[in-house]
C-alpha cells in the first residue's frame, strides 16, 4: 500500500493527523506493508525566517481573531492534540518559513531508509509545536538530522545549497492542481482515496482497509 501525504510542519493539524495514522497502522499490523512519502506545501511560503510573532499573534494578525477567539482556538487545538498523545505547546511555536525543513525532507527520503526518515518526519513536527524550536534554523535541522543519524556534513552541505528547492515547489504546484485539494494534511491511499484537513480514526481505518 502506498500513502503520499502532503503536509506543512507549520500546520498542528498534519502532526495530529499523522500521529493519529500512524497509531492505526501499527494497531492493524500494516506498518511492514505501507510505503509511505511525504510531499510538501508550505501554508505560507512568505513566512520570515526570523520568527515575528507567536502562535497566538498569527491566528489574530493572519485570521483576523481576537485574542480572546485565539486563545479558544489554540486550547481547542491543544485538546485535540492531546487525544493522540501529543503535549503541544501550541501558544508559543515560533512562526517562521518552513521551505528548508521540506528540503530536509526531501533529502531524507533520498538518503535513508523508510523508518529513518519517518522519525525525522516526527522530529521536526516535534521541535515545532511541543519544544517551540525555529524550524528555518540550519543549527535546529541540522540536531534533527543528526538524532535521526543523517550524515551532519552532508545534510549541512545540502542545507546551503538550493538543492531540492525545485522539488519541493514542484509538490506545491501538483497539489495546488488537484481540483478537490482543500486542506491539509491531504493523504493520497494507494492513489484511490483521498481524506483531508481534520480526519476521524474512523476514516482512516477504512481507507486502510479498502486498499
Amino acid at each position: 500500500m502506498e500513502i503520499t501525504i502532503w503536509q506543512d510542519f507549520a500546520c498542528p493539524f498534519c502532526y495530529i493527523g499523522e500521529t493519529q495514522l500512524e497509531e492505526i497502522i501499527n494497531k492493524m499490523n500494516l506498518s511492514g506493508d505501507v510505503k509511505m512519502q511525504f510531499r510538501a506545501y508550505q501554508l505560507d511560503p512568505n513566512a520570515p525566517t526570523v520568527p515575528v510573532e507567536s502562535m497566538t499573534q498569527h491566528f489574530m494578525s493572519e485570521h483576523g481573531n481576537t485574542e480572546e477567539e485565539a486563545q479558544h482556538l489554540i486550547e481547542r487545538i491543544t485538546k485535540m492534540a492531546a487525544r493522540v498523545g501529543l503535549d503541544y505547546k501550541l501558544a508559543t511555536a515560533q512562526v517562521c518559513n518552513t521551505f528548508d525543513a521540506h528540503r530536509l525532507m526531501k533529502y531524507a527520503q533520498d538518503h535513508a531508509s523508510q523508518e529513518i526518515f519517518i522519525k525525522l518526519n516526527f522530529e521536526i513536527f516535534h521541535a515545532n509545536f511541543i519544544d517551540n524550536l525555529r524550524l528555518s534554523d540550519h543549527n535546529v535541522l541540522l540536531s534533527i538530522a543528526e538524532n535521526c543519524a543523517l550524515d551532519k556534513n552532508e545534510v549541512g552541505k545540502m542545507l546551503e545549497s538550493d538543492m531540492y528547492g525545485e522539488q519541493v515547489r514542484q509538490d506545491e504546484k501538483e497539489i495546488n492542481e488537484r481540483k478537490d485539494f482543500e486542506l491539509i494534511p491531504y493523504i493520497v491511499f494507494d492513489d484511490n482515496m483521498v481524506l483531508q484537513g481534520v480526519i476521524s480514526p474512523g476514516a482512516m481505518k477504512k481507507a486502510l482497509s479498502s486498499n
